[in-house]
């Protein structure tokens, strides 16, 4: 059985939300397909919550991107859960100009809401893909953060 609710999402992202602009499917048969392909009821249940609170938060356009000079200061509970890599990784998102800081703030708070012990590299990629879906007027940072998840650069902080 598949036991998290970011593998959930991504099976979500990957076979339906991004291969099929414009069609609906029907949440019935999306979870039943969603249980035969291994998920536990619970976790899907989790992942749609999780999907609704997403769209539920629209921040507006973008702003100027390379007029951003904030700084950002982890709570104790995102130290214990982002990874050294994942906090580069989302400093290296807002430096190359893919994401501002709002968006920032809203993929760390979707990263926290998975539940999940270390978030990595690999959670924020995803999680940045999917919040920069959500958000109308972005699809060239969506392009780019599509780049990075699909495409053979690797991310390193040295």
């Amino acid at each position: 059985m598949k036991e998290t609710i970011f593998e959930v999402l991504i099976y979500l992202f990957e076979n339906y939300i991004d291969s099929n602009e414009g069609e609906a499917v029907e949440p019935g048969k999306l979870k039943t397909e969603l249980l035969e392909a291994g998920f536990t009821e619970s976790y899907v249940e989790r992942a749609f919550d999780w999907m609704e609170e997403l769209t539920g938060l629209s921040l507006g356009p973008a702003e100027s991107y390379a007029e951003q000079r904030l700084f950002r200061i982890h709570s104790p509970e995102e130290l214990e859960r982002l990874d050294v890599e994942a906090q580069g990784f989302l400093l290296f998102l807002e430096q190359t100009g893919i994401i501002d800081h709002m968006r920032r703030e809203l993929i760390i708070d979707r990263v926290m809401a998975l539940g999940d012990t270390v978030i990595s590299v690999e959670h924020i990629k995803w999680v940045a893909l999917m919040v920069l879906f959500s958000q109308s007027g972005l699809e060239g940072h969506y392009s780019q953060m599509e780049e990075l998840v699909y495409g053979d650069t690797p991310f390193s902080l040295h």
